[in-house]
């Protein structure tokens, strides 16, 4: 599996992130707003890359992206961009930089909030970083998150209006995904080294998981979980 060959390189810097190596630092940092403008856009595209830091993803923006970036590091400074395309918006929001420095030297915290409004694919690529994912309330089509070395927690607990597939590949680190108990949750694993958790889910055959309303369910999220080196937890919300 040509993730498992990638974080299983990246193990021996896992336990400096863990340990929370972003914050420790002295000195000055700047602070600067991220800001997506509200336009004609009848759907998003939402792309975040985040190379090394911690971040949070939630609902809340009157814009269709509205948050705020704190970093140490000039080079750190996240780069934003936005184009529509006929009905769809194309938002980047990207860190460039990141590769050429240690997670010693590092303090950066982003804080995104996307706009629940209108459906939208997002897709989530972390490096070196803590991330926690609260995707509850917005209008999901999908999701695609790849992480590297760190933690992730992903909320997609509570009610969603229509169905959609999500995958996720996990890295070094724990990984917890909380699920909804009332509509649909399928999932099918790919293994890796790290521990699968399915708290309060049945297993079926050939790696599939699936919640007690999938069977009669007419919303269902489908997940394709392609593990790491990490833990990964799937739980419900109630």
């Amino acid at each position: 599996m040509k993730k498992l060959m990638v974080v299983g390189a990246m193990m021996g810097v896992s336990v400096m992130l863990l340990t929370g190596c972003f914050s420790i630092l002295p000195g000055k940092t700047a602070e600067e707003s991220i800001v997506v403008n509200k336009d004609k856009a009848k759907k998003l595209e939402v792309d975040i890359e985040l190379g090394v830091g911690e971040m949070t993803v939630k609902k809340g923006a009157q814009e269709w992206v509205e948050g705020t970036a704190v970093y140490n590091k000039k080079k750190l400074a996240p780069q934003v961009s936005y184009q529509l395309q006929g009905k769809t918006g194309e938002v980047s929001i990207e860190q460039k930089n990141a590769k050429s420095f240690g997670f010693s030297e590092v303090k950066n915290n982003w804080s995104i909030m996307l706009n629940e409004d209108v459906p939208m694919n997002l897709a989530v690529e972390t490096g070196a970083s803590v991330a926690d994912l609260d995707l509850r309330g917005l209008q999901l089509e999908g999701l695609d998150i790849d992480t590297g070395v760190g933690d992730l927690t992903v909320n997609l607990g509570g009610d969603w209006a229509k169905s959609f597939d999500t995958t996720i590949e996990s890295g070094v680190g724990q990984t917890t995904v909380i699920l909804p108990t009332e509509i649909g949750v399928k999932i099918t694993a790919e293994k890796g080294i790290g521990s699968l958790n399915t708290d309060g889910l049945i297993a079926k055959e050939n790696d599939v998981y699936v919640n007690e309303a999938y069977d009669k369910a007419d919303v269902v999220i489908n997940i394709r979980a392609e593990m790491g080196v990490g833990d990964v937890t799937f739980t419900l919300d109630k």
